[in-house]
């Protein structure tokens, strides 16, 4: 859990200290970013250091914090993302995080499910981006033409790959680095 802490917390904040400054969003989407992310760091915080004091409940504990960092990059990614380019990269750290100490089956889980919620936004922006400029459009017509944009499908559905295929390989990273240490004791 440290590793995640002194590696992918950093990349996120950087991330978004880089949207922010970079970008330029509206003053409310700042404030907002800055209060989501003061939470989101005062949760994990606190969330981490009581893992040992509740010991009996420290592997709900630590799906709680993945589903809560994954909520915080999905928040953040809504945000920031017509802003910045690389939000999506957020989603890499709940997966990667429930690598670090869960069965590849869940760690699967955390990945489809972060890729679905991207897809989603993306899905729902190009949806809202679509009504705006034909307000008597229906919601279906919207969906079909926000599906047949091509270049909006294949970037979704890269990054959804690869968020999986990123967060598999973490998880057997984790798997082979135990194996290693139980086999030389």
């Amino acid at each position: 859990m440290h590793i995640l802490n002194y590696y992918f917390t950093p990349f996120a904040v950087i991330l978004i200290v880089f949207a922010i400054f970079f970008s330029e969003p509206e003053r409310s989407v700042t404030y907002a970013c800055f209060a989501i992310l003061g939470a989101a760091f005062a949760a994990n915080y606190w969330l981490g250091k009581n893992t040992y004091r509740f010991l009996r409940w420290s592997r709900h504990i630590r799906a709680v914090t993945v589903w809560l960092n994954l909520g915080v990059s999905a928040a953040l990614f809504y945000l920031l993302s017509p802003y910045w380019a690389p939000m999506w990269l957020l989603f890499l750290t709940a997966p990667a995080a429930s690598a670090m100490y869960m069965k590849k089956w869940y760690v699967f889980l955390t990945a489809a499910g972060a890729s679905a919620i991207m897809v989603s936004i993306y899905f729902y922006k190009a949806v809202v981006f679509i009504t705006a400029d034909a307000p008597g459009l229906t919601l279906a017509a919207a969906l079909a033409q926000a599906a047949s944009n091509t270049q909006l499908l294949g970037m979704a559905l890269t990054q959804a790959v690869f968020i999986v295929f990123f967060s598999m390989f973490t998880a057997a990273m984790a798997e082979m680095i135990v194996k290693v240490r139980d086999s030389m004791r």
